[in-house]
């Protein structure tokens, strides 16, 4: 704002001395909020949030009916929603979709006009349509298979996702899903399913694979499936409108692109997996 903080300092006494009270303690350093400063900070900062969110609405009034607002996970986003909007660009190449990324479950802001969630318990509401049910199954760089040995689980390097996500499946899950010893501990911790995917990728080890994120990557031959026993974790993928009644053209073409690209039979058919079984 290209304010001084003299500039700044003499505003504040302006201002105390208009009110006739002090709004800042400056016997410590630094000043802290006196009493009354504090109660005319938190009705100024309510304002400015109120002001933030009135600015936002008048901005997502005014986006062009070409544009397209999503919002999903960064993993969602890498794995499955890019290679899905360059087919979508290839046939409406005058649309433009603007993806806001998050680490944590994504939610609804003004301009959000799609959004891509997981959730174990179902977002069942007339905004929600479902994308797929979800399926895990452990990956790894094909050349990665001589070195573990596909299916031993006890010479493979595992790789971990230490994610607060709902739904989200750990190894203990998986293992006791399987049936199999769930004392192995992860070797290798990482804070999310990005950075797991390229250390898959990289051949550092094996990883629990979400379909839905990883069954392009297996079709491109970048990771293999490590064994066929896939787990269902019992949640699923759904798309949410934020207009479901008065949705631009734009955003209902994109949803029904992304409705019809895929189905979880499809994504398991190019791999060939079977739930909880072996083949």
């Amino acid at each position: 704002m290209n304010v001084t903080q003299p500039a700044v300092s003499q505003a504040i006494r302006a201002l105390e001395e208009h009110v006739g009270v002090k709004l800042l303690d400056r016997r410590v350093r630094p000043a802290t909020l006196t009493r009354c400063g504090q109660t005319l900070f938190d009705a100024v900062s309510g304002g400015m949030d109120r002001l933030e969110h009135a600015l936002a609405e008048i901005r997502a009034s005014v986006t062009s009916e070409t544009e397209v607002n999503i919002a999903c996970t960064v993993c969602t986003g890498t794995y499955w929603l890019m290679p899905r909007l360059a087919t979508f660009y290839s046939a409406h190449p005058e649309i433009s979709a603007r993806v806001v990324t998050s680490n944590g479950v994504p939610q609804f802001a003004p301009e959000t006009d799609l959004l891509i969630r997981y959730r174990r318990d179902g977002w069942e509401d007339e905004k929600s349509d479902l994308l797929f049910r979800e399926r895990v199954i452990p990956v790894c760089q094909p050349e990665s298979m001589t070195r573990f040995g596909a299916g031993d689980f006890e010479a493979a390097t595992l790789l971990h996702v230490n994610s607060d996500a709902n739904g989200w499946a750990g190894w203990e899950e998986y293992f006791e899903a399987m049936g199999l010893p769930g004392k192995r501990r992860a070797d290798l911790i990482f804070d999310n399913y990005v950075q797991a995917t390229q250390a898959a990728l990289a051949g550092m080890g094996v990883m629990l694979g979400w379909i839905s994120n990883t069954a392009d990557l297996i079709s491109q031959g970048r990771l293999s499936a490590f064994g066929t026993r896939t787990f269902e974790p019992g949640g699923a993928y759904y798309l949410s409108r934020a207009h479901p009644n008065g949705a631009k053209k734009s955003v209902e073409l994109l949803a029904s692109h992304l409705l019809t690209e895929d189905a979880l039979s499809a994504l398991t058919e190019r791999i060939g997996t079977k739930p909880n079984s072996e083949t």
